[in-house]
């Protein structure tokens, strides 16, 4: 695994950590981990079945937002939007199954 930017996951161990984290929370953080200076947010989008078919991101330079306000401010919005978009794909969460 290569390094590109300053926080890039480097090691396997790392990046297993980090998609545990990334299926809990239901949104992955990038904090300059592909490119320097570059934050962004991302939630899956879901097929009727559940997989995974898509994601959805905001991408912001650091010096238009810090990753911390893009994650408590936006995340929101953002998984709102794909939930919305996996609704019409046809994903019902197991809460709102009949």
């Amino acid at each position: 695994m290569t390094k590109s930017a300053p926080n890039t996951i480097a090691s396997k161990k790392a990046l297993r950590t980090e998609l545990e984290s990334i299926r809990e929370e239901g949104m992955a953080v990038n904090d300059e981990e592909l490119a320097p200076g570059v934050h962004s947010i991302a939630a899956p989008i879901r097929s009727r079945s559940g997989e995974v078919v898509a994601a959805i991101d905001m991408t912001a330079h650091e010096s238009m937002i810090t990753v911390e306000e893009l994650g408590v401010s936006l995340s929101p919005h953002l998984i709102a939007a794909a939930a919305r978009v996996s609704a019409r794909l046809g994903y019902r969460r197991a809460d709102q199954r009949g």
